[in-house]
Parts: structure tokens; sequence; C-alpha cells
């Protein structure tokens, strides 16, 4: 009698491999691995039992592999090659008819439902032409709630409740060809809706949440063009079909919005790139373009995330004068915060009237509400400084660039005034290391700025080269000059643009030098300035004229004044804070400056000596200490000579 491992090597291979078949119960079937064909225990006694005829089947493949080997060593004779023989007109027409495709009907009706057999989850596809917020809810529900799903997703950079979101959005909307995606999108973007019913804490925490889906080939059917050489970028699998990965655009509204990149490929030059980046954006119209809330210059696709145009829009205004990258990530971190405070209160409140007992728990805000955080303040200030410098925009140009060349191209007809800043210094980035002691800059009559440069110091050889760049722009032909250094160096300044440049001291450093003199906490220190102010110039007569005008007309702030309400005005800070614009000053004539500086050091100083005039001023009756300190008197004296 025959063993078991005997009767494998016989010839019961030959229907499924090379495993032999193992005695079967009634109930029980046979599956073959190799050909996926299932047997009952009668095909299998009927394969197994009979021995001889396993016997003559296997002796009957031996002799078909020997005719086949015989067959296929032997070479082919001059008639056989290349023969027409099965060659006649019968079969070229057969072969070349056009063959009818048998197409499978199916019957879909509204509330047909496919479930997905075998799937990592246990939701339902929805098969029909309109989709409820109800029905997305529950199925986003249903998948946060499926533990395989949970375990699958645990280390995804977006919410899971969004992460399921998207899921059901693209199975059950965009990939669904009977439900017209233009009723749930709006261009690019999808909000999560709102239910009637009670949701769950994880549902409800994305309400009104944006989902962008940035396909523009499939949302708005275009082709886009490649950035290098013109031809069409084709959509490749998204990092969402493969990895359901999501990519964050943080804005200051609330929470970010999560969206699905297509990459894209052009056939012609192998340009790779992903469709929310700005080589891609700015190749599109900008109707188009403007579905996705990011500016192309900040659409940088060296970035894990991008910020929206709300919060570029602070920063430009923020950034270039405070370069303060830190306020900007507070606001993006309190928007987080606050929306995430005005659901928890939401949540429980319409739980509250709803008439149930007991709220479920809300989902936490580190790691389920708030799964990634915004940049902080130094890669806020990188971002920016890299959105400068970037080329991708609809004028095919940085801003940088555009600046310089803008600051280049400003002229001056008539008057220009430079002065040294320091206080710009303290925020640019590294200013000790490439020694930026200070910035000398340069504004023309009309309020534009002609040139920046920073400098390592106050001397005009440091900055001699710059003007001298200046002096050569052919719509720069001043008449005047202000400076606050004024005589100082006026040789100079008359060597680049002639002997007629007529040079004027500030008006700000001129009074300046005077008041910084004066004890700021005197009881009559506010009428001191004013009376200074007075006694270098004075408004022009039709613009004041003007002004009182229509302030008594009320053509102004709305409201009409009377003598004495302008009386009063004109005595306090905000007349010169609403109306100093409105009002051209005329610089009185050198010797009346002196005269009346005379009387105006004689109105405030509290001693006389000799036969000078005599002190007409006081001490405050409060710190008792005069106006004036040593360093005044000494200061008018230096102003009487200047006064030319």
């Amino acid at each position: 009698m025959q063993s078991n491992s005997n009767r494998k090597k016989r010839g019961q291979q030959t229907l499924f491999g090379d495993k032999a078949f193992e005695p079967l119960e009634d109930w029980e079937v046979c599956k073959g691995k190799k050909y996926g064909r299932v047997v009952h225990r009668a095909h299998h006694n009927l394969c197994s039992n009979r021995r001889g005829g396993a016997k003559t089947k296997t002796n009957t493949m031996a002799q078909e592999e020997k005719r086949l080997k015989m067959r296929y060593e032997t070479p082919l004779t001059e008639a056989e090659k290349c023969s027409g023989q099965y060659l006649t007109k019968e079969a070229v027409q057969a072969y070349f008819t056009p063959r009818e495709t048998s197409v499978a009907k199916t019957k879909i009706t509204t509330t047909t439902t496919v479930q997905m057999m075998e799937m990592e989850t246990s939701t339902t596809t929805i098969l029909t032409s309109t989709v409820t917020a109800d029905d997305l809810c529950r199925q986003v529900t249903a998948l946060v709630e499926n533990s395989k799903f949970v375990a699958g997703h645990k280390s995804s950079r977006a919410p899971l409740a969004i992460l399921a979101f998207a899921k059901v959005v693209v199975d059950v909307i965009i990939n669904n060809k009977q439900v017209d995606t233009g009723k749930y999108f709006n261009g690019i973007a999808m909000t999560v809706p709102n239910t009637d019913e009670l949701m769950s804490p994880t549902y409800h925490a994305i309400v009104g949440q944006k989902l962008l889906c940035v396909d523009w080939p499939t949302m708005y059917g275009v082709n886009v063009p490649c950035p290098c050489c013109g031809g069409d970028l084709r959509n490749e699998r998204s990092s969402f079909s493969k990895n359901k990965i999501q990519f964050p655009v943080f804005v200051l509204e609330g929470p970010p919005m999560w969206c699905i990149v297509r990459p894209m490929s052009c056939r012609s030059c192998a340009h790779r790139g992903a469709s929310n980046v700005g080589e891609v954006l700015c190749e599109l119209p900008p109707h188009i373009r403007a579905a996705y809330p990011v500016d192309t210059k900040y659409a940088l696709g060296n970035k894990n995330s991008h910020l929206g145009q709300s919060a570029t829009g602070v920063m430009d205004l923020i950034m270039p004068t405070y370069g303060n990258g830190e306020l900007c990530s507070r606001l993006l971190h309190n928007a987080i915060n606050r929306s995430y405070m005005e659901r928890v209160q939401s949540y429980y409140s319409l739980y509250k009237y709803s008439g149930r007992k007991e709220a479920p728990a809300y989902v936490e805000k580190d790691g389920a509400y708030c799964t990634v955080c915004p940049p902080l303040g130094d890669g806020i200030r990188t971002t920016y400084d890299e959105a400068s410098s970037a080329s991708h925009t609809p004028w095919k140009i940085s801003d940088h660039d555009r600046h310089t060349q803008e600051i280049q191209s400003v002229g001056c007809g008539l008057i220009f005034a430079q002065d040294h800043t320091f206080e710009v210094t303290k925020n640019y980035f590294q200013s000790k290391q490439i020694g930026a002691a200070d910035l000398w800059d340069l504004a023309t009559e009309t309020g534009e700025i002609a040139l920046a440069v920073l400098v390592p110091s106050t001397k005009t050889n440091e900055c001699a080269h710059a003007a001298t760049q200046l002096a050569r722009r052919p719509a720069f032909k001043p008449s005047a000059k202000y400076s606050d250094t004024w005589p100082a160096m006026n040789i100079f300044w008359r060597l680049l643009f002639g002997d007629s440049l007529q040079g004027r001291l500030g008006l700000f450093h001129y009074i300046q030098r005077i008041t910084k003199t004066l004890k700021k906490n005197h009881i009559d220190h506010f009428e001191a300035t004013n009376n200074l102010r007075h006694c270098l110039y004075q408004y022009s007569a039709n613009d004041y004229d003007n002004l009182l005008r229509s302030l008594k007309e009320g053509s102004l702030s709305g409201v009409k004044c009377s003598d004495a309400d302008i009386q009063d005005l004109r005595s306090t800070k905000c007349f010169k804070q609403r109306y100093d614009k409105y009002l051209r000053k005329e610089t009185r004539p050198s010797h009346i400056i002196c005269s009346m500086l005379d009387d105006w050091f004689g109105r405030y100083k509290c001693s006389s000596s000799g036969t000078s005039r005599p002190a007409r001023g006081r001490k405050d009756p409060f710190i008792g200490e005069t106006l004036f300190t040593p360093e005044t008197k000494d200061a008018i004296k230096n102003c009487k000579e200047k006064a030319q």
C-alpha cells in the first residue's frame, strides 16, 4: 500500500498545481490557489479516486510534451516559411470588420446602495444624483468611529474628521459621475454643511470649514499651460489617493483650509509640480486663479503649508515697517483658539436646548481639532523674504525688483531732503554683522523716496557713491536741498547738482535744536512750542482762509464751528494733527526770524541781566522749575546765526 508521500508524487497535480487533494467532509470545498476555482466533493472524488484514469492522463501528457518538444526543435522548411496559406480574403475581411461590444446593462435607482466589501472601512457609497448633508454626516461619523480607519490614519496631518469628510466627498461626489459637482463646490471649495440633526462632536467640529480640491482640469475643464515650454500639464495620481495627504492653508478666519492637491507633469519637457504652486497659478486666467485663496508670490513650492490672502494682506502692511513676524504668528494661533471656543460653546448650547440630558464630550483642541500649528515668527519672516524675491507673479517680476525699479525711476524738479535714520536698522536682519549703522534716505517734494541705502556711519564719504549715481538720473534736477546739517558739505552737493543749488536747514531739525533744550513737564511747554513755530513760519493766507471757511460751513467734519470753537481748537494738538496737511508753510525772512526769536526768548525766560529785555516768564507752580535749561540760550544764539 502506498504512503501519502508517494501519492503526491503521482500524476494528481493536473488541476490545481503541485498540491495533492486531501479528503474533505460533505460540506467542505476545495479552493484551487492557482486557478481560483471551487470544486465540490463529488468532483474531488472523481479526480482523486480514479487511479487508473490519473495514470492514463499522466502518460498522455508525457507523450504530448514529447511531441511538442520535437516539433519546436525541428527547423522549418522553405515551404513553411512566410506561408500565406491562411491569408485569405475572407480572413482579412473578418479581421478588420468592426466588432460590436456587448454592454452590460445595470439598473440603478435613486435608493440603490452598494456596500463596499472587504474594505478598511464600513462606509456606504451612495450612487444617487443627490447627496444631502445628513448623508455626509452619517458617513463621516461612521468612518471616524471605525477602528480600522482610525488606526490606519492616526499619523495623518489633517484632523481625522476632515480626512473622513474628504474621503467621503471624493467617493460620493467627485468620483460619482451621476452627481453634479457644481452643486456642492463653489469653484474648488466645498464647505462642510450643517445638518438639522444632532451631530456627533467630531462632525460638529468641522462644520463650516472648507475643503479645496485643487484640480483645475476636473473642476474648471481648462488646460493648464506648462510654465517652461507652454505645453499642456497633465494630472497625475494625487497624494490623497495614495497616502491620504492633505495640504493646509492658514487663514485669519479660523482653522486652516485643507486641500486635495493634484501633481501635474508636462510630457514635452518633463516639468513636474503641484497644482497649487505659484508657477502653475500664474498660467491660469485671473478668474480661475482667484479660486485658490493664496497670493501667487506666497504659493511657494518648498513649503508644507501656505498662508491665505487674509493673513498675507496683514503681513504686507506690518512686515515692511516693523518686521514683526511674531505678531503675525500670534494672530494665526489666536484665530484657531477663538474658533475652537466658539465651537465648544455652540455645541453644548445646542444639546441644552434640544432637551438632551447630557452631551458627549467634545473633541480636544490639540491633536483632534487642530493637528498642525501655523508657522512661528521666524518662519513667517522667511516666507515673507522668499515671497518678496519670488518672480511667479502675474506681472512676472518680484516685489523686490519692482520696488527697486520704482525707486530708481523717481525724479525731482524742485526740492529734495536727505537724512540719516537709525530706527530702521533695528529691524534689519544681521545689521551688525554687515556693518549697517543707519539708513541714508532721500525724499522729493512729492513725498516719494528716491534713494535708500545702508551706510556704516553718517559721514558724507559713506554715501558719496549713491549720491553720485542719483545725480546721473536724467529726471533728477533739483533746485533746493534740505538737510539737518546744512551748510556742512555744501561744496560737495553743489559739485553734483551745480552752483545754483540752494541749501536750507530742515525746518524740523531747526526747531528741534531749541525744543530739545526745554523741559517738557513745564506748564508753558505746549504754548511756548506753538509760539516758536509762529516765529519761524506762517501758514499760506489762501490755504488758511479756505480752511476757516470749511470749518464754519462744516464741509470737513460735518459740524459747523464758531470763531470761539476754532480759537479753542488752535490751542490744542488736534488742530495740527487734523488740518496741518491742508496748510502750506511759508518761511519768514531771516531778519524777522531773529527778531521774533529774541521776543520769544524774553517772553518765557525767568531772569534777566544787564540792559537786556526784561524776563516775562514764570516758574512752574507745581514743580517750581523754569522752562529753559542752561543750553537754551546757546541754542537760540546758534539758530539766529543759521536763520539764513
